[in-house]
């Protein structure tokens, strides 16, 4: 068989890469996954466009580690994410609560709110109602 010099090149650079690198075989430790419950809105809750309202969740069981501090809130329709509420925030300095400005969208009785943080969990069914006039 003929190597270039090119392919050989690559094979003996390979090889000593592979040579001079410790593979590690530590098993993989569980990461702490937080899904806070959504506390506030929920069925029953009505919201009216235009005005400011309160996100809120359980504080409960926070893991010591492994929680991502990049929080966002998301208005959902029939489950599917249809407008962003927040910017992304610090989850755990929140302290359970975020406000938002209600959007305008198409009042209907089937939103829910979608929190992410490091697991994306989904609250119930709410109302969206326009302003009185």
């Amino acid at each position: 068989m003929k190597f270039t010099t090119t392919t050989a090149f690559l094979a003996s650079a390979m090889a000593y890469f592979i040579a001079s690198n410790e593979v590690s075989a530590a098993p993989l430790s569980p990461l702490d996954v937080w899904d806070p419950t959504i506390t506030s809105p929920v069925t029953g809750t009505v919201w009216v466009i235009g005005t400011e309202v309160n996100v809120t969740w359980s504080t409960d069981n926070i893991p010591p580690d492994g929680v991502s501090n990049g929080g966002h809130v998301y208005l959902a329709k029939e489950e599917v994410e249809v407008v962003s509420l927040s910017p992304t925030f610090d989850l755990v300095a929140a302290n359970g609560s975020f406000t938002v400005t209600v959007p305008a969208v198409v009042p209907d009785d089937d939103y829910q709110i979608v929190l992410f943080g490091d697991s994306g969990n989904i609250g119930p069914s709410f109302t969206i109602v326009a302003p009185s006039s």
